[in-house]
């Protein structure tokens, strides 16, 4: 048999007004700092792009360049001046823009397999070369669940599999795709750290 318990009128009457109290203290703290962070232009706690960036399309192309034997200048010239980073205005702070951080993950990880792959087979690398290539694979994944593209991606053609099997293969050339307008990026990028040059000397 349960056991019963009993509550006086007092004690319900107590613990309800605690929970209200609670809950209105919750609420006025919430909006509080809601207010505080519209009013000082923020919607979020966290740095925000300086300019709005406009639409663009692009369509993929199969390309020679920005493969793996591709030119080194061409990897060279991914990132533009201060390499990524921005001198953002409102809390004067540096800051690496994931875009550039995508680019210069993707070009550490072709400089690598370019070593182990082409030109220099038996070199041995260092546990700070794998760190950085561990650090990048990681990244990279988080980075494209975070910008899920859902592009779809027709077959292009059929594949013989291992096994013996024929099925279907996408390569994703030709197809497009809705992005940011990234030249708006690089060309804000540009115009950024010729402004605030001065603040990467520090």
């Amino acid at each position: 048999m349960g056991r019963e318990v009993t509550l006086s009128i007092r004690s319900v009457i107590a613990g309800s007004t605690a929970l209200i109290l609670s809950l209105v203290a919750h609420i006025v703290s919430f909006s509080f700092h809601r207010h505080v962070l519209e009013r000082s232009g923020h919607t979020q706690l966290e740095a925000s792009f300086p300019i709005p960036v406009r639409a663009a399309t692009l369509t993929t192309v199969k390309s020679g360049r920005f493969g793996l034997n591709a030119n080194d200048s061409d990897w060279d010239s991914i990132l533009p001046n201060g390499d990524g980073f921005i001198y953002h205005p409102d809390d004067q702070k540096h800051y690496l823009v994931a875009h550039y951080h995508n680019l210069h993950c993707l070009r550490s990880l072709r400089h690598y397999l370019n070593i182990a792959m082409v030109s220099q087979p038996d070199y041995k690398f260092t546990s700070m070369d794998k760190g950085h290539v561990d650090h990048c694979l990681i990244y990279l994944r988080q980075i494209a669940l975070c910008n899920a593209d859902l592009t779809l991606e027709p077959a292009s053609h059929k594949q013989m599999t291992p096994d013996g099997r024929v099925t279907d293969a996408v390569t994703g050339v030709g197809i497009k795709h809705r992005c940011v307008d990234w030249s708006q990026v690089w060309d804000y990028m540009e115009d950024n750290f010729s402004l605030f040059k001065s603040t990467y000397d520090t």
